[in-house]
């Protein structure tokens, strides 16, 4: 129907089940641009991720399959606009608003966590409002999973620069602590409208990232949350804020009721202006306008796809994984 977004293996359409009229979001990868760029691996792992998620505040995924040349994640269509969108137009939010996408984001990680997924990759492009005004948590390519205990590590270096954490820079083993740095890294993002420690230069702003001081004289900050922002950009993972009951209990979140919170029974402090399941008034227009029968992708470099690099891809939520290599 329409185009509603771009990454870097494919894109996202707009589309509507046949039989039910019901509308999705279909993610479109290409295998040969994604074995090109080695991104095989994380690609099966967030199709594995989506598949056991089951959270308010995260995207749901309700099919997945293939074709010889791609591969396809069928998601709810969450229409209310990337946080990203909002904060651009807005400039930055009050904190009342920051502190209610915070911790529908906290539930969120704190869930992903418990289920030994390391999120890697929190950013406002990847954070979506339902019509609503809730978060949706979305996009899983860099996640890692299977670190079930507290002080599971990993080692890849990947995300996004502004919101890496500094033992990702250095090139160390982390946990999910890294998670926790990004949260602050957005808490401060959605209170001033930059990450604390944006610069154009990517190197200025790693240096950035291991040593400056947090600025919070250009903005109104209150105490609790200036306290809670430090503690989540402690460059010391060991004693950097990261338990989600610790975090809770925060001065900051003092009137969060968690519980009414999970049950979507907290009122968002803003609604988006969605009139219709397929309204697309909340989308880049830079999207919209892309014709969705031309693919740039088409003319990218592709990669050898041997024939078991995505068995048992294919994935129904009301049954679970089909056979192996199954295409539907």
């Amino acid at each position: 129907m329409k185009v509603i977004g771009r990454g870097g293996f494919g894109r996202v359409l707009l589309v509507e089940k046949k039989d039910t009229k019901q509308v999705y979001a279909m993610k479109v990868l290409k295998k040969g641009v994604i074995a090109a760029r080695g991104e095989i691996e994380h690609t099966r792992t967030e199709r594995s991720v989506l598949s056991k998620l089951d959270h308010p505040f995260l995207a749901k995924l309700h099919w997945s399959f293939q074709s010889d040349q791609n591969l396809y994640f069928i998601m709810d269509f969450i229409n209310g606009g990337e946080l990203f969108h909002h904060l651009a137009i807005e400039k930055r939010f009050n904190e009342e608003r920051a502190k209610f996408y915070a911790a529908e984001i906290v539930s969120g990680m704190e869930y992903l966590h418990s289920a030994g997924v390391i999120y890697r990759d929190l950013k406002p492009e990847n954070l979506l409002l339902s019509h609503k005004g809730h978060i949706v948590m979305t996009d899983f390519g860099l996640s890692k999973e299977g670190l079930l205990s507290d002080d599971a590590r990993t080692a890849t270096f990947c995300g996004t620069p502004e919101y890496l954490a500094p033992e990702i820079i250095k090139g160390d083993d982390y946990t999910k602590a890294i998670d926790w740095w990004s949260v602050g890294t957005l808490i401060y993002e959605m209170l001033t409208g930059l990450p604390p420690f944006y610069t154009e230069d990517e190197e200025n702003m790693y240096h950035k990232i291991m040593t400056a001081e947090i600025d919070f004289s250009k903005h109104h900050f209150s105490a609790e949350a200036q306290d809670i922002i430090k503690r989540f950009l402690d460059r010391d993972p060991n004693t950097r804020l990261q338990d989600p009951l610790e975090i809770k209990k925060h001065g900051w979140f003092k009137e969060m009721d968690w519980e009414k919170l999970d049950n979507l029974e907290i009122s968002p402090p803003f609604v988006p202006q969605v009139k219709s399941a397929d309204d697309v008034s909340n989308i880049d227009d830079e999207f919209l306008r892309e014709n969705i029968q031309e693919d740039d992708d088409d003319d990218q470099p592709k990669g050898p796809v041997k024939k078991d690099d995505f068995i048992n891809f294919t994935f129904a939520a009301e049954q679970g994984p089909a056979g192996a290599g199954t295409k539907i």
